[in-house]
């Protein structure tokens, strides 16, 4: 662990000194990989605005330069003519494991010096191992399950994986089975019902490695792929995904698949993994094994995540990550000007929570968020995009722009994220100007506040989230649409109910605290005949009874039967055949066939939708609710304050 800390804590640094490395290919202008010999001029400079924005620069200064994790990127980068990716294998493997997809590709050797005539950029002397590893918070070259980073690395495809390790980070299991086992499109629905997956392989029920696995997001992994010959990027992960219906289910270390109807391409064979699916047959292949379809020693494993993906907190009381064993590693008022250094003294721990408080004083955060250290700190040159972390919060880091988080994907860095709508989820922190600021949730224009406060903690430990607070609603009628929009809420799902509802498109709705279900008669509607609040972790929660629905904190009662349906009663009792056909209080029943190619069932006393292309079934996904009521439009300070119920 101290290793691991030492080396996330080198990579920052060495992602610091964007100024001092050079782009990859010493000038070169290839536009495979998007380098740029151009630099920026040192006279530019930017001018930051009272409200946030900046007058555009007349060249981008940091598109200009290139630091250690763009380099390695670019070796990685995608070929826009291929839409494929040189092959990424697994930390602590030789230069040759790091094969180009091109001639005239980059690869940083690993003699300790030597490049390749493209790379001649004297600040990347280093091995490829040792840089590899070291931006996937590696121990420098080793192959041991130390070398992976906390929860959801993307480092494509892991192997002698230790199993401990994931139950340490928080997965469970969700399927474990003889290769001999036929593997169905509802044992892998069983495993969709939180945000991140690993799937991997055992030589044997008892070994406590996996010879091979990967990490991904599960909406990624799970989506149904119907080409023969092409696996698709997770960028979670990093590893390439393919779930042909059918046929076959697994994963590689490219695009490149040969399903019939698994992969049996022999290239790179230790970086591939298949099992059948829906047929009647096991197998079949686990690295350069092969031929599995009756073995009943090697494992067929899968674990999802159960990490807390919190999303963005309000009112985190600080006492509560100190208890966590939290550390302090920097504290500044608004005013200060941060600078990727100051990021840096906090690279030394798995996680970090980064937050704003109104003062100095004040005993909890008005807004914050967790996150993989590796992840949060990882350079970005999006601005109209943040990544999803494991924490369930979206990041961003602009070196000479900004750094900060949202609810969503979408921001827009002009410097900072002057984004309004769900302005009450967004933090930013000018990053390497000459200025602090710039805002707290809907509080902005704090470049020079001296009262406010930006914290951010460090930790080894998985971090523990607030309670959401929702008002105990029960099942609405004749809700306002454009109530949602107006308290924040986000459209995550919106589909005629005609449309096979399937737990990749629940996974859709995960990120947020709450959720909103709602069925409307018809897309013009502007009301939701009937709908309901709940508390995104306990709605979207896998339920096996057939004959009962668990409380929410919203007021409703929910089931989530893979294979089977999702839904809501007023009551928790419920008849499952597969969706709710009890019509005891038929008013207060919605019902989504889950995961079979039926569409449907239920809004109310209305029936029979499965073929149904007029009525529509949404989701909207949230972070704070006040009141039931959609007339009630209480300030973002009240909703602060809302007393949290537990979940």
């Amino acid at each position: 662990m101290q290793l691991l800390s030492v080396t996330v804590l080198l990579a920052v640094a060495l992602l610091c000194k964007a100024a001092s490395i050079g782009t990859l290919d010493g000038g070169s202008t290839s536009p495979k990989y998007g380098a740029t010999a151009q630099q920026a001029d040192s006279s530019e400079t930017t001018t930051v605005k009272s409200d946030g924005t900046t007058a555009m620069k007349s060249s981008d200064t940091a598109r200009g330069q290139s630091t250690l994790e763009d380099l390695v990127k670019q070796v990685f980068a995608s070929d826009d003519s291929t839409g494929q990716k040189p092959k990424l294998v697994t930390v602590g493997n030789t230069a040759a494991d790091l094969t180009a997809a091109h001639t005239d590709t980059a690869v940083i050797s690993g003699n300790g010096g030597s490049t390749s005539p493209k790379a001649q950029e004297n600040d990347m002397k280093t091995t490829s191992t040792g840089t590899v590893a070291l931006l996937r918070g590696g121990n420098g070259g080793s192959t041991s399950p130390k070398a992976e980073i906390a929860s959801v690395p993307s480092a494509g495809v892991v192997y002698n994986y230790l199993e401990s390790t994931l139950v340490q980070k928080g997965f469970t299991k969700c399927y474990d089975q003889p290769y001999s086992h036929y593997t169905s499109s509802a044992d892998l629905s069983a495993c969709a019902g939180s945000e991140f997956v690993f799937v991997g392989a055992k030589s044997s029920a008892n070994a406590n490695v996996f010879s091979l696995g990967a990490f991904g997001a599960s909406v990624n992994v799970f989506k149904n792929t119907n080409s023969p010959s092409q696996a698709y990027y997770d960028a979670v992960g990093g590893a390439y995904w393919y779930r042909y219906p059918g046929w076959s289910f697994g994963f590689a270390s490219s695009s490149s698949v040969t399903l019939n109807s698994c992969d049996y391409n022999n290239p790179d064979c230790s970086h591939r993994l298949c099992f059948h699916l829906d047929q009647p047959f096991g197998g079949y292949r686990a690295g350069c094994t092969v031929g599995l379809n009756g073995d009943s020693t090697w494992r067929k494993v899968i674990y999802k995540s159960s990490l807390p993906t919190c999303g963005v907190q309000y009112d985190y009381k600080e006492s509560d990550l100190i208890q966590k064993g939290y550390v302090k590693c920097y504290e500044q008022p608004y005013s200060h000007a941060t600078s990727c250094a100051s990021l840096t003294e906090c690279a030394g721990s798995e996680y970090v929570f980064v937050g704003a408080k109104t003062s100095k004083g004040a005993s909890s955060f008005a807004i914050g968020a967790f996150g993989v250290t590796s992840n949060v700190f990882k350079n970005t040159y999006e601005q109209k995009k943040a990544v999803l972390d494991a924490g369930g919060a979206y990041w961003y880091r602009y070196p000479g722009w900004s750094f900060g988080f949202a609810s969503s994907s979408t921001v827009n860095l002009n410097s900072c994220d002057y984004n309004n709508p769900d302005c009450a989820s967004r933090m930013c922190w000018h990053l390497d100007q000459n200025v602090g600021g710039y805002r707290a949730g809907c509080t902005v224009g704090l470049n020079s506040d001296s009262t406010w406060t930006k914290v951010i903690y460090s930790g080894k430990n998985l971090p523990t989230c607030s309670p959401a607070a929702v008002p105990s609603c029960g099942v609405l009628y004749n809700y306002p649409e454009n109530a949602l929009i107006q308290k924040s809420f986000t459209k995550c799902y919106d589909q005629p109910y005609s449309h096979a509802t399937t737990s990749a498109d629940l996974a859709n709705c995960l990120g947020s605290s709450l959720i909103f279900v709602g069925a409307k008669s018809s897309a013009g509607s502007n009301t939701f005949a009937l709908g309901a609040f709940g508390v995104s972790s306990n709605v979207l929660k896998t339920t096996s009874s057939s004959t009962q629905a668990y409380i929410d904190d919203g007021g409703a009662y929910w089931y989530r039967y893979p294979g089977w349906s999702f839904g809501f009663a007023s009551s928790s009792s419920i008849n499952l055949n597969s969706c709710d056909y009890n019509n005891q209080d038929c008013s207060h029943r919605l019902c989504f066939h889950l995961d079979q190619n039926a569409g449907g069932y239920r809004a109310g006393c209305t029936v029979g939708l499965n073929g149904d292309s007029t009525w529509r079934k949404v989701i909207y996904k949230g972070n704070y609710l006040n009141s039931c009521s959609p007339d009630t439009m209480a300030s973002v300070e009240s909703e602060h304050t809302t007393a949290s119920k537990g979940q």
